[in-house]
């Protein structure tokens, strides 16, 4: 067994409400490639704060689903309606802790190209609010983007 810098990424679970299904840990790390150098109790952290914003975002959503299709779990509504929206929930979760994760820990960065370092980061964590606004709008059957004429 080699010298490893990084935690090991040990599966813990982030419990969700119950219609929606529960995230774990280490599947998140594997999805996001995050190879340890985050904690898993700041993962677990991140990940507890995207799934509660997702949950809160998806309420309306979700009290239609359970009214309107009778479904008990987001599982049961992508069986019974031929979905992916466990998928799209996910991703929207894990999209929102990376973001999360990555803003957190780009200014620890102290050394020369601290700046430089800042600037690279920007557009991924762009990219991960975009992906999470994109899957809580597949979620709700809404287009991923708006535009009106002036």
């Amino acid at each position: 067994m080699g010298f490893s810098a990084v935690n090991p990424v040990v599966d813990n679970i982030v419990i969700t409400p119950a219609f929606m299904p529960d995230i774990s840990v280490k599947d998140f790390a594997d999805a996001m490639k995050l190879d340890g150098t985050v904690t898993p109790a700041r993962m677990k952290y991140a990940l507890t704060d995207s799934a509660n914003s997702v949950c809160r975002e998806l309420k309306a959503w979700t009290a239609n689903a359970l009214h309107q299709h009778g479904s008990l779990t987001l599982e049961d509504y992508d069986l019974t309606n031929d979905t992916d929206k466990c998928f799209s929930f996910k991703k929207a979760v894990y999209n929102l802790a990376k973001a999360q994760l990555t803003e957190h820990y780009r200014d620890y960065d102290t050394g020369k190209d601290a700046t430089a370092r800042t600037q690279e980061l920007t557009p991924q964590i762009d990219t991960c609010y975009r992906n999470a606004r994109n899957a809580i709008a597949d979620i709700k059957d809404e287009p991923h983007s708006t535009i009106e004429l002036i």
